[in-house]
């Protein structure tokens, strides 16, 4: 999956949670008409267009809401069935889809539980006017191919810019932490993101602990940028196309732990100058990787002195 697929993703689970938001806005209801007055209050609250094939209202649990489809500039919706607790305490989706341009994002056992929800009619445009605070946590997320578990998040929004703290995932390659910001008082939007990954496997590299900070605006992969360093942990090298072009005989070669800081910038991930002790041999290392999965890796090899 491509950066600017997957904050394209962003964006789609961004407007999902506005326009959840905006459905707790409108409870409680008496039963006639329920469905014509959450789409009616959705749309006034958040400015999205959502459809709505049936709804039921259950004292003890709220409203229940069925077949629903929602849209939202280029990124369009849907959720077999969508239930929001009384008094605005809570929202829960078994099952949810948003497709947008070059992909979807599709999400399982959804709940958003909220603090503080508030919308000023005021404020220059719908999503500045939105104000809310919430935990969210999502069984499953992904994205095409690419998907993540276990997913938990503090989230609030306020004057057009959500925080996102607290976010815990996991992912085939290992568990994620960390906290991301955006802000919409800006075309394109921007984001700033910190992120720790305390075990997490590089393709072609192994396992080790990446911690990164970055920043960029709107969805395209050239405009992120930020610094980092990958500790890669003592193990073996990997038969890897980049092993094989700097010296054949490494593949498989024990190596230490080194830390290995790198920079992203223009779709690519630059690696500083290190060193990795393989033994007899010290593997001297720089270049980059490119978002897309390229590789553009210079070494050297040296013997050991003394």
């Amino acid at each position: 999956m491509t950066r600017g697929k997957a904050k394209k993703a962003l964006v789609a689970a961004i407007i999902l949670v506005v326009a959840l938001a905006g459905l707790a806005l409108v409870i409680p209801f008496d039963a006639p008409g329920v469905g014509r007055d959450v789409s009616s209050a959705v749309r006034k609250a958040t400015g999205i267009d959502l459809e709505i094939s049936r709804s039921r209202l259950r004292l003890l649990r709220g409203v229940v809401l069925e077949d629903v489809r929602f849209s939202a500039g280029s990124y369009r919706g849907q959720c077999p069935r969508i239930v929001l607790e009384r008094e605005a305490r809570g929202i829960q989706i078994e099952e949810g889809r948003i497709d947008f341009d070059g992909g979807a994002v599709v999400v399982e056992g959804l709940d958003l539980a909220l603090s503080r929800l508030d919308s000023d009619p005021r404020a220059v445009t719908k999503l500045h006017g939105l104000s809310l605070e919430g935990d969210l946590s999502l069984r499953s997320i992904s994205v095409d191919d690419r998907a993540a578990r276990d997913v938990t998040a503090r989230i609030s929004t306020s004057n057009g810019r959500f925080q996102v703290r607290d976010l815990r995932l996991v992912t085939g390659r290992g568990e994620s932490s960390g906290d991301v910001a955006l802000d919409f008082n800006s075309i394109p939007f921007r984001y700033r993101a910190s992120l720790l990954a305390p075990s997490i496997e590089v393709k072609g590299f192994g396992h080790g602990t990446v911690r990164l900070d970055a920043e960029g605006f709107g969805t395209k992969a050239r405009n992120l940028k930020g610094r980092g360093t990958f500790a890669l942990e003592g193990g073996r090298l990997p038969d890897a196309d980049w092993v094989r072009e700097i010296d054949p005989a490494l593949v498989g070669a024990e190596h230490g732990a080194v830390e290995i800081p790198f920079e992203v910038r223009a779709e690519r991930v630059y690696f500083e100058k290190f060193e990795i002790d393989a033994g007899e041999k010290m593997l001297e290392l720089e270049g980059s990787l490119g978002l897309d999965g390229s590789t553009d890796l210079r070494g050297m090899v040296n013997r050991r002195r003394g």
